[in-house]
């Protein structure tokens, strides 16, 4: 069976921690997990208190900054004079910029003060030190426990991990470990149904749509050539359709080609820009996305329709709005499917899985204004 590197990576980080746990025994582990509890406690603290710190200051530091623009001198500044004096023009005018940091700079204050305030206590007296020799793994239980709790620290690992991973792919979409990340199945689970809840809008603030000039394009892209090029469904990709789906009612093989197509294929910003900076549109078939793992959202909807049409499904493609998580809308395209068990379409967006389940969601049509169906 093929596993993602990530799986492998969050795999041996279990392993080792266990083996780990097992030279140490229960006790000595014990006392490791707690400091790493406390180290983690101690730095979560910081980090809220730094953030507080950073936000109340905000507004003092811009008003800070804009009195020393407008005391610049005139005249030709020296080098290092003018790139301050630029610093402080991006300071004064991006909010986000300027509590990044006085964050940077509060942080590592907080660190140390809430470290000293720990270590401040009342002197006891130390119990003596047993002579004698140490040992260094204990019996079979002692392993056995030491091991257990190297477990525990491996999964909270494995977790931290996740959550870092979650923020870089939140935040840079198009770094080089997006697309590795979002392939995994692990990632994918944890993220759906235990950071991108506690993330709450923050992740909604970044739902990748068009811009409203490139309705036109989508609604062209439908009304030429959809017949035409998305009913020739390639062999090698009904093949995979069908195997990806395998066995299972409507709704299952509906999700399992969900999950498929929400991972693998990557949100081109690209072609996103070179539409909306230069009017220029690559238009692409289901055949170029499956083969590059690339597409925008009417890339998604279409290679979804031609996967789920060669499954046996009966599946719709749909033009209309989305909302970019900024009180805004955008030219969008996702999917319907229809369960005869239940005798229903239900809505589904593959381009926006990476972010969160949009299978079958009950509050999908707060996010989705339907225009046209095909």
């Amino acid at each position: 069976m093929n596993m993602d590197l990530l799986s492998l990576l969050l795999l041996a980080v279990l392993l080792l921690s266990v083996v780990h746990g097992s030279v140490l025994g229960t006790k000595r582990m014990a006392a490791g997990l707690g400091s790493m509890v406390g180290r983690l406690l101690l730095r979560v603290l910081s980090i809220l208190a730094a953030l507080l710190l950073a936000g109340w200051v905000s507004p003092y530091a811009r008003d800070w900054a804009d009195r020393t623009l407008l005391d610049m001198p005139a005249g030709e500044l020296p080098k290092w004079k003018g790139i301050g004096y630029s610093l402080l023009g991006f300071v004064s005018e991006f909010s986000l910029l300027r509590v990044v940091l006085l964050f940077a700079l509060i942080y590592p204050v907080c660190l140390a003060a809430l470290a000293l305030l720990g270590r401040w206590r009342t002197p006891t007296e130390e119990p003596p030190k047993r002579k004698g020799k140490r040992r260094s793994g204990g019996t079979f239980m002692d392993r056995v426990g030491g091991a257990g709790l190297g477990l525990v620290a491996g999964v909270w690992r494995s977790l931290l991990l996740l959550a870092l991973l979650f923020v870089i792919v939140s935040l840079l979409p198009k770094s080089p470990v997006s697309p590795y990340t979002e392939a995994s199945p692990v990632y994918r689970a944890v993220s759906q149904h235990v950071f991108e809840p506690a993330a709450g809008d923050w992740i909604s603030g970044k739902l990748p749509v068009l811009t409203a000039s490139a309705a036109e394009e989508l609604d062209g892209i439908l009304q030429r050539k959809y017949e035409a090029i998305d009913r020739n469904i390639p062999a090698d990709i009904a093949q995979a359709a069908v195997r990806i789906a395998g066995t299972g009612n409507e709704k299952e093989k509906a999700q399992k080609l969900y999950d498929w197509v929400g991972s693998r294929i990557r949100y081109d910003y690209d072609k996103v820009g070179a539409y909306e900076n230069e009017g220029v549109w690559h238009e692409q078939t289901p055949r170029d996305t499956y083969d590059t793992r690339r597409g925008v959202c009417i890339d998604y909807a279409r290679l979804y329709a031609v996967m789920a049409r060669s499954s046996g499904l009966q599946v719709r493609v749909v033009t209309g709005l989305g909302s970019d998580g900024r009180g805004g809308y955008g030219s969008h395209a996702w999917n319907e499917v229809y369960l005869p068990d239940e005798q229903r379409w239900i809505e589904l967006d593959p381009t926006w899985a990476s972010g969160g389940d949009w299978f079958d969601r009950e509050n999908f049509a707060d996010t989705h204004i339907k225009q046209s169906v095909l």
